[in-house]
């Protein structure tokens, strides 16, 4: 055993002695204060396709493991192998001895730095989403490890490996010169979870009031994109599972897949895109529930493979909503997106750059820059969208106002109708109290002046037949209109059993004295029982039958015939007047409508809307069965239940 050591400590010398003489880094005086080195350049690379390489090995075998110059940040990004990269540090006088050396990004999964010692002594620390934030020598969502860099070359060693979309980067840090850069990292992102938490609450408001999902979506994205942000810079760790780091590891996945999935929801919705194409709205809703299966997928830590196609398929999306968004401003002249559109552009512009980086098809010098940029851009997104929503408030808002304005004319012009209508019905009381008594009067003299002795000579009892029948047709409108007015308003009938047979021998004998030997009444002999209110039914009959003798020769004759089925009751009336011009027939029905031919014919346009306005308060109509140069048939139907026949 004292002769392994003493072979291990033999090669340790040799493998120390090895490394000085490699080509390294000299930090000279003033370097640093302002920002880190890159060492992306400056490292000697080694690829373990196996993952099993351990240092000792590298120690023990230096010959076996050739290292090359190469840029780190050109490595592939979607390799699952081991990455070793080693560089030689010294400085000259009076230059700063403690340094931090910082591995991007913040989302790696393992990173160990390895010293060798003269003695061949082997000293590691370890860091990544693998191993326990609390275990880090610098507790700091960043990446680091602490190390001195004195006048005579040290040789670091660090063994990397990761998974999915990587841009990897070495930079140098004065430790000073770290520690200002991790408090106004800290200041940044609190002031930044303090806006979003913000906007979080406001937006909740917004929503409470205006009931408009479109703010509890927005909510919900920036609460994702909250998430994802502090994931991507390192805080899944430090914040969240700091004792936990397989579970810092998948939320990192979890919470960016989340927020492309609430992104491509939140789009949809924003500019409605079902209102200008179905298909792009389920293609989105699509893509949404495509990125929300990532998201469980990520949980369970089996999707580590699947992160490069993931990131091809934001950036498709990216660019299909760029497009679509400025077609439909282009040809569905969706002026009003204008603005909201253009802010957007802005935002998607940030992320697909992003994007962009990570695969890396466009690249930056330093890694830094990347995350300033994601600082920036998230600042300038937050404000971006924040300024998309305060314009859709805006708009929405204005709308609002366009509608309670015309809900207030509406309103107006409603109660304009209800004074008229309240004017129109006093107007049809005072017409019922002043004309009716005067009619009535009328008629009791013209009546009694036939009974009189005088009324035996026949220029007497023409006359006394032309009053009286003036008074009828004079009594017959008011009632008309009186009993529209009342069918407008609602008034509720009265209904009651009755006969409707009787109502048949009314309307002849009593309703048209004068008219009853133009009619042909064929009847049903038996009762037949019906609920309702007689009074408007008998007016809904008269009405008919006026109309039908009305529109006929003066010495025809006009045939009612009565039937009584199983369950309908129908009069059907038939002249042999004019043919009713078919462009007038879907009119008939209308109120105070009258045909090109009834100019000679004395009426109010009443009758045929008052019959089938009770007959189908009673639940039946009133149709036009036909009407030709043979004549014209009407039919009046009533619904009859089978237990109103009488035998």
């Amino acid at each position: 055993m004292k002769k392994n050591r003493c072979l291990f400590l033999i090669f340790g010398l040799i493998f120390w002695l090895s490394c000085q003489g490699a080509e390294g880094v000299v930090l000279k005086k003033g370097q640093g204060d302002d920002g880190p080195i890159s060492l992306a350049k400056e490292v000697e690379v080694f690829r373990d396709p196996t993952g099993k390489v351990t240092m000792n090995d590298i120690v023990s075998e230096p010959q076996k493991y050739s290292f090359v110059r190469e840029d780190i940040r050109s490595q592939d990004r979607y390799s699952n192998d081991a990455l070793w990269m080693r560089v030689s540090l010294q400085h000259e006088v009076g230059t700063p001895i403690d340094w931090v050396v910082q591995i991007f990004p913040a989302w790696i999964d393992e990173v160990e730095m390895y010293f060798v010692a003269p003695d061949g002594k082997i000293s590691s620390n370890k860091v990544g989403d693998q191993f326990s934030f609390l275990e880090r020598e610098i507790q700091s969502s960043i990446m680091a490890f602490p190390l001195v860099v004195d006048s005579m070359p040290r040789t670091y060693y660090f063994r990397v490996k990761t998974h999915g979309v990587t841009i990897l980067d070495l930079n140098l840090w004065q430790k000073s010169e770290f520690k200002k850069v991790e408090l106004k990292r800290s200041l940044f992102f609190s002031a930044f979870f303090g806006s979003v938490g913000v906007m979080v609450l406001m937006n909740l408001i917004f929503w409470k009031w205006t009931r408009d999902s479109n703010y509890f979506i927005y909510s919900l994205f920036l609460i994702v994109m909250l998430a994802a942000v502090f994931a991507l810079q390192g805080y899944s760790s430090s914040l969240f599972f700091p004792d936990n780091p397989v579970y810092a590891d998948r939320f990192v996945d979890a919470t960016a897949c989340a927020l492309m999935s609430i992104s491509a929801v939140f789009v949809c919705r924003f500019f409605t895109y079902a209102e200008y194409s179905d298909w792009a709205a389920k293609l989105m809703y699509l893509v949404a529930f495509i990125f929300f299966l990532a998201v469980i997928f990520a949980l369970l830590g089996v999707i580590e493979n699947a992160i490069g196609w993931l990131l091809y398929l934001e950036i498709a999306v990216g660019v299909f909503n760029t497009i679509f968004i400025a077609w439909v401003i282009a040809h569905r002249k969706a002026l009003h997106q204008l603005f909201a559109a253009f802010l957007f552009f802005v935002v998607n512009s940030s992320w697909l750059f992003y994007s962009m980086v990570l695969l890396g098809v466009v690249r930056l010098e330093q890694s830094f820059v990347t995350e300033s940029l994601m600082q920036f851009t998230q600042v300038a997104n937050l404000a971006v969208l924040n300024i998309a929503v305060v314009s859709r408030s805006r708009q929405s808002e204005l709308r609002l106002r366009a509608e309670r304005k015309r809900a207030f004319n509406s309103m107006k012009v409603a109660k304009l109708a209800l004074e008229d209508r309240v004017r129109q019905r006093e107007f049809v009381a005072i017409l019922s109290h002043e004309f009716r008594t005067p009619l009535a009067i009328i008629d009791a003299v013209a009546q009694a002046l036939g009974l009189s002795p005088s009324g035996s000579d026949e220029r007497v009892k023409r006359s006394t037949e032309k009053i009286r029948k003036a008074t009828r047709r004079l009594t017959t409108l008011v009632e008309n209109i009186l009993l529209d007015d009342a069918l407008e308003s609602g008034v509720r009938a009265t209904f009651r059993s009755f006969d409707l047979c009787s109502v048949i021998e009314n309307v002849r004998n009593v309703g048209l004295p004068d008219e009853h030997a133009r009619l042909n009444i064929n009847a049903v002999r038996r009762p037949i029982l019906f609920e309702g209110d007689q009074a408007k039914i008998e007016m809904a009959v008269r009405n008919l039958l006026l109309n039908a003798i009305k529109y006929s020769p003066a010495d025809s004759i006009v045939d009612v015939q009565c039937d009584a089925g199983a369950n309908i009751f129908s009069v059907t009336v038939s002249n042999k007047g004019n043919p009713i011009p078919d462009s007038e027939k879907g009119e008939l029905f209308e109120r105070y409508f009258r045909g090109g031919n009834s100019s000679l014919v004395p009426g109010s346009g009443l009758g045929l809307h008052i019959s089938r306005a009770i007959t189908r308060l009673h639940g039946g109509d009133v149709v036009l069965v036909s009407s030709n140069s043979t004549g014209t048939v009407f039919r009046l139907t009533l619904p009859l239940p089978p237990q109103r026949v009488s035998d």
